[in-house]
């Protein structure tokens, strides 16, 4: 794989949504599963903890402290990825007026391998490839939080002006993310750059982050009469790894889980080196005592299952762009036409639950939740803002809502 040429595509901006990252993430798909080391790709945007200066739009900034926790010490944290210059963590919390609160999970990639691993996204634009720091790349995953990371910046959900927004008015906790596992790790792993040999670790510590979190949340958040526990991609796997804890926090709340733009269409394979390289997270009292080996495919429909009086739903375009792309790195043939196919199969199979629904989108755009489209997607056959208020009102949830799925990929996706 030496001497392929350097490729120079699009920045991710995660206030603006997905549409951007449509050229980026062909180049991605079309690399193997080792990508070359200097083949350029992106992704997507109390006591214990001490409040910093308010962010705009009432938001306030937490930067949490070591606390522990049934007899363990959890120091939050980023990843420690090489070239990061700071492994400072914090969330954002913002009080309301309505009865509701918005648990929200942001993304930005992921990393399980060495291939994976070296390439981390950085503050300041930068990536850092193979232990080389490169202004002009751009990189897998978000190895430490970025200027954009505040919701004050984000719209779509997170925009309490609007008033198409349903949840403009309730309480919102914004999860940022930083550990390259999906805020579902437990671990230091170590990994080796591919084309030097030398060795690096990443601190995956996305659910003791969270656990941190919760921790602040018994104690400075008041008890919602309705619960909202969403994410947009890697977030999306957060939501659902935390949704028990957050329910088990609040369980008069009633509650709806939204997972934007994460269908969990992955492969055994990426599974065994995920559960080994993050450990993994999800609650055993919902999948049982070997609850890592549980499919991602499988994770909202048990989810959906236990919590029979819950709403569970995911919104997809039907040729995410980036969905395809990560799934073309775990290795499947023709991973364009084969995450559809395998999104719409495993889809059908959790509309069968009678609490579970989905809105699938046309086109390959990534992300709906944090992105002006929010206000103006309606390809499903009714507008996404009207689909969501009619989930989370307590009358009659909503259809599935989809656009037609015969809809050929873009010109760009090979199959």
């Amino acid at each position: 794989m030496e001497g392929v040429e350097q490729l120079r595509l699009p920045r991710f901006d995660p206030r603006v949504g997905g549409q951007e990252m449509h050229y980026l993430w062909l180049g991605m798909i079309a690399a193997s599963v080792m990508l070359p080391p200097n083949v350029a790709v992106a992704q997507d945007s109390t006591t214990p903890s001490s409040p910093s200066a308010k962010a705009s739009d009432g938001w306030m900034r937490i930067v949490p402290k070591p606390v522990t926790i049934n007899g363990r010490r959890y120091a939050p944290t980023c990843s420690g990825a090489p070239g990061t210059t700071t492994s400072t963590y914090f969330y954002d919390y913002r009080k309301g007026t309505g009865d509701g609160l918005v648990v929200f999970f942001n993304g930005g990639g992921a990393c399980w391998n060495d291939a994976t691993c070296s390439k981390p996204r950085l503050a300041g634009d930068r990536a850092f490839f193979s232990g080389k720091d490169d202004q002009d790349a751009v990189g897998v995953y978000k190895a430490e939080l970025l200027p954009g990371d505040g919701p004050s910046r984000m719209g779509g959900l997170l925009d309490r002006d609007n008033p198409q927004n349903p949840v403009r008015d309730w309480s919102m906790l914004f999860v940022p993310y930083c550990t390259g596992d999906v805020h579902s790790g437990s671990n230091t792993a170590h990994y080796t750059f591919p084309d030097t040999g030398k060795p690096f670790t990443i601190e995956h510590r996305g659910s003791d982050n969270m656990r941190v979190i919760l921790d602040w949340m018994r104690t400075n958040v008041p008890k919602p009469a309705r619960l909202l526990v969403s994410g947009s991609s890697a977030g999306a796997y957060g939501a659902a790894t935390h949704f028990t804890s957050l329910k088990e926090l609040y369980p008069e709340a009633r509650a709806v889980f939204l997972g934007d733009s994460g269908q969990g269409v992955t492969t055994p394979e990426f599974e065994r080196v995920r559960n080994k390289n993050w450990n993994y997270q999800l609650p055993t009292a919902v999948f049982g005592p070997e609850a890592q080996n549980t499919p991602d495919t499988q994770v909202v429909a048990k989810l959906a299952a236990h919590f029979p009086k819950d709403r569970f739903a995911q919104f997809t375009t039907l040729h995410d762009a980036t969905q395809t792309a990560f799934y073309g790195q775990m290795g499947p043939a023709r991973p364009c036409e084969a995450w559809t196919n395998k999104m719409l199969s495993e889809l059908a199979s959790r509309q069968a639950s009678p609490n579970f629904r989905s809105y699938v989108a046309r086109g390959d755009t990534h992300t709906i939740l944090r992105a002006p489209l929010f206000y103006t997607e309606q390809s499903g056959g009714m507008p996404f803002t009207a689909w969501l208020g009619a989930l989370l009102r307590d009358d009659t949830p909503p259809g599935n809502a989809s656009c037609p799925t015969w809809q050929a990929p873009s010109k760009g996706c090979s199959p």
